[in-house]
């Protein structure tokens, strides 16, 4: 009897175990939603090699929202490679989930040479914003000069391809360091773009050879904002700002 005792003992545990609903113990959060979010944010993020500079530097296109969205914004930081703040804008708005219906292409450095070497000029010496095709003019002055031609320059050419693609209805391009907001194209875009920024709106100049007037030529119902911002580094708050009326542009143009 005490040597049989045990095994109807464990007997009878077996069988209340086994008559217990089965159920899968539940996976860690890391091994499920990690993932899934890691993915989600991967497919409506991209980087992008769009071209390279006279000195073979990349020139990068960022985009953050879905590819195929209905709208595109397009954010420049630096196109004179000494008028640079305008990519602290950018730091802000990398990691930035646009609307619905809208995407952010962001290029940081669009004349990676003159960034470089600290000059507005690219590495030939051509001013970049002289050098599109709509109203050109042969400027020899070198601190404009517009190059041999329209579209001379690899950085040029290499933006224009990329807006001939993407045909943003805005793009946002910022400059030094005049303090306010001009545009072509839809003038209340850029007025709305001002107010919350806190700069006025107005005429700067009309440029010959410029990629705003270009883009508001090429693309009907697009607008190219120039975004002037005062001389030295930009603030944390100014920078936020900044960024935070870009996405309103593309919650308003993507709505």
């Amino acid at each position: 009897m005490m040597t049989s005792m045990p095994v109807f003992d464990a007997l009878v545990l077996a069988g209340a175990m086994m008559a217990l609903p089965l159920q899968a113990p539940p996976a860690p959060a890391s091994a499920t939603t990690a993932p899934a979010a890691a993915s989600a944010r991967t497919a409506a993020a991209e980087t992008l090699t769009i071209g390279a500079s006279v000195e073979g530097r990349p020139i990068r296109a960022r985009r953050l929202g879905e590819a195929g969205a209905p709208v595109s914004i397009l954010v420049v930081g630096c196109v004179h490679g000494n008028e640079r703040a305008g990519n602290a804008v950018l730091s802000r708005l990398r990691d930035a989930s646009p609307p619905s219906g809208a995407a952010l292409w962001l290029i940081g450095d669009a004349n990676p040479d003159g960034c470089r070497a600290d000059t507005r000029q690219n590495a030939n010496g051509v001013d970049l914003n002289r050098n599109f095709p709509y109203r050109w003019e042969r400027i020899d002055d070198p601190t404009y000069h517009s190059g041999d031609g329209p579209l001379s320059e690899p950085e040029s050419q290499a933006l224009h391809a990329f807006m001939r693609a993407e045909r943003p209805v805005v793009s946002v391009w910022y400059h030094q360091h005049a303090e306010l907001v001009d545009a072509y194209g839809d003038e209340d875009v850029a007025r709305r773009y001002a107010q919350r920024v806190g700069l006025p709106y107005k005429f700067f100049y009309a440029a010959p050879g410029s990629i705003t007037r270009w883009q508001a030529h090429t693309f009907p119902g697009s607008t190219g904002i120039v975004v002037e911002l005062p001389a030295g580094p930009l603030s944390g708050d100014s920078a936020r700002r900044h960024a935070e009326a870009v996405l309103r542009l593309a919650e308003e143009e993507g709505g």
